[in-house]
C-alpha cells in the first residue's frame, strides 16, 4: 500500500509544478488564477494522501473549484466583450491538452486504486479524489475550447459547460 501512496504523492507534486508553470505562462490574469487554484488543489490532494498513508483521517476532499472557475470564465468573457484584442490565444493549447491528460490519468489512477483496495477509508478517499480530478479535467476542457474558439465559445449562452457536483 505504501507504494501506491508514494506514487500518488509524486503524481500530485508533478501536477502542482505543472500548474504553477501554466500560471506563470498564462497571459490572462483570470486564467492564471484558475491555474494557481488547480495547483493548490493538487497540493491539498497531496496532504490528503500523506494523511491516509499515516493512517489518519483525510480532510475534506471536495472543493468549490468549479464555481470559482465558472466565475473566472465569466470574467474572461466580460473582458473579451470590452476588448476583443485581449482575447486568449491558442498558442498554449498543447499545454492545456497535456494538463487535461494529466487529470484523466489522475482520475483513472484513483478510480482503479479505489477498486483494488480493501481499506474502505482509502477506497472512499480515492473515489472522492477521482471525482475532484474529473472536475479539473472538465475545467481544462473548457479552457481548451475557450482558447481554440474564443469568438463562438464566449458568445454561447451556455458557454461554461461545467457540471455542479
Amino acid at each position: 500500500m505504501r507504494d501506491i501512496f508514494q506514487f500518488a504523492i509524486e503524481f500530485e507534486q508533478e501536477n502542482q509544478e505543472f500548474y504553477r508553470d501554466c500560471a506563470e505562462n498564462a497571459k490572462n490574469e483570470k486564467l492564471q488564477e484558475v491555474f494557481v487554484e488547480l495547483a493548490e488543489e493538487e497540493e491539498k490532494h497531496e496532504r490528503i494522501i500523506r494523511d491516509l498513508a499515516r493512517d489518519r483521517s483525510e480532510e475534506k476532499v471536495e472543493s468549490d473549484i468549479v464555481t470559482d472557475a465558472q466565475k473566472a470564465f465569466q470574467e474572461i468573457a466580460a473582458d473579451f466583450e470590452r476588448d476583443p484584442s485581449g482575447a486568449l490565444t491558442a498558442d498554449q493549447v498543447d499545454v492545456y491538452l497535456e494538463a487535461r491528460e494529466l487529470e484523466r490519468k489522475s482520475n483513472s489512477f484513483y478510480s482503479e486504486k479505489a477498486d483494488e483496495t480493501d481499506d474502505e477509508k482509502v477506497a472512499g478517499a480515492f473515489k472522492k479524489l477521482a471525482r475532484e480530478e474529473k472536475k479539473h479535467e472538465e475545467i481544462l476542457e473548457n479552457i481548451i475550447q475557450m482558447v481554440n474558439k474564443p469568438n463562438t465559445w464566449l458568445e454561447d449562452p451556455e458557454w461554461y459547460h461545467l457540471d455542479e457536483y
